[in-house]
């Protein structure tokens, strides 16, 4: 079992989540508009992140 963060939770994430979910795998983060000011710390212990958020937020992401 994989712990995943999805950066981004439009159709693309919950595409992905559901695969994951199917596989037994765990989404223990998910990053949209609501809570797009996280902080790095809340990936720790997390096993993949998978971006699917818009290209103006991609790069901040991806740097965190």
């Amino acid at each position: 079992m994989m712990k995943i963060a999805l950066l981004g939770y439009g159709k693309m994430g919950r595409e992905v989540e559901q695969t994951a979910l199917e596989r037994n795998h765990e989404i223990a983060l998910t990053i949209d508009v609501e809570n797009a000011d996280w902080h790095p710390s809340e990936i720790e212990g997390i096993d993949a992140a998978i971006e699917f958020s818009t290209p103006g937020s991609a790069c901040e992401n991806i740097l965190k």
